[in-house]
């Protein structure tokens, strides 16, 4: 896929992520995750096989293959890491986490849960794993604290999953939308999560007569199971300037609060909050599409995080 101007995104530095940017790795790979600046990607219709690599320094580990029946199902990934235990280390320890979803029943029962563990660099099977409400599913994951952050399927509320403790009653919780959001399937697609600054984000759009507001909040007291709340952070009414029929969100930018990515028709745009502007960062090839993208913000640090090589097997 190619977009015009998309190098636009990053800094002039930064033109290694222009359209080859995954084109040091010896085999075509879709990316499942990401954490910062790094990605966890795996070959097409290929669920065994995982790497983790920085697009930045074009390094890249291949982790231990996954077990045998992760392939009959439908995946979603998320890769959360975390500082060592001997904090005079710059080493993390991290976990690649794999939802399979048993299409297609994928919202009458809950996902198998696969976990790569960087310290004993080995793959386990979540057992235990157990939720109040079946009806979980997700394509989407962000990471942030230690745990990774979904929206339900039907936009229900957030599923968080802590993949570094072993006490059942923490690995597991759901966090309520902001009670400016009603849940349902069309709020599914208009909420999208992000972080700042160590702390995890939702932003939601709707219609507001002839144009969209735009609001964002962060998450107070993320790691409570249950005495957290949601601070609004922004609330606007997105400046365009021309009749628009459906915009999308795609991304919270990582770093500036203020800037926000959005689509509408095969436009890419970059909407600054504090100014009120928008810019055109690229087009779409194919109209439309827009709905369907899964977008991966990722950071670009003055010193890039070196790719993980996990233990040797215990």
């Amino acid at each position: 896929m190619k977009f015009a101007r998309f190098s636009k995104i990053f800094p002039e530095k930064s033109k290694i992520f222009h359209e080859h940017s995954l084109d040091f790795l010896p085999w075509n790979v879709i990316v499942r995750a990401y954490f910062d600046d790094l990605l966890l990607v795996s070959q097409p219709c290929n669920f065994r096989d995982f790497y983790i690599c920085n697009p930045l320094t074009k390094k890249w580990h291949a982790l231990p293959q996954a077990p045998l029946g992760i392939q009959e199902f439908y995946i979603t990934c998320g890769l959360v890491c975390l500082p060592s235990y001997n904090c005079s280390s710059k080493d993390y320890r991290y976990n690649v986490v794999v939802f399979g979803f048993d299409y297609p029943y994928v919202t009458l029962m809950p996902p198998v849960v696969t976990i790569f563990c960087s310290e004993t660099a080995q793959w386990s099977k979540l057992v235990d794993f157990q939720l109040s409400w079946p009806d979980l599913y997700f394509d989407q994951v962000t990471a942030c604290n230690g745990s990774l952050y979904c929206v339900a399927h039907w936009g229900e509320g957030i599923f968080a999953f802590n993949p570094f403790t072993d006490v059942v009653e923490k690995q597991c919780r759901f966090i309520a939308l902001p009670i400016d959001i009603f849940p349902t399937y069309a709020s599914f697609y208009k909420i999208c999560l992000g972080t700042f600054q160590g702390r995890l984000r939702l932003s939601h759009l709707c219609k507001v007569n002839e144009s969209f507001g735009l609001k964002v909040w962060k998450l107070e007291d993320q790691n409570a199971q249950e005495n957290y709340s949601w601070s609004l952070v922004h609330s606007l009414v997105l400046e365009i300037g021309f009749p628009i029929n459906e915009i999308y969100m795609l991304a919270l930018h990582p770093s500036n609060s203020n800037v926000v990515f959005l689509s509408w028709e095969d436009e890419l745009i970059q909407y600054d909050i504090s100014q009120g502007k928008y810019e055109k960062l690229g087009e779409f090839p194919v109209k439309q599409l827009a709905p369907f993208v899964s977008t991966r913000p990722l950071m670009h640090y003055s010193w890039p995080t070196p790719v993980p090589v996990p233990a040797l097997p215990l």
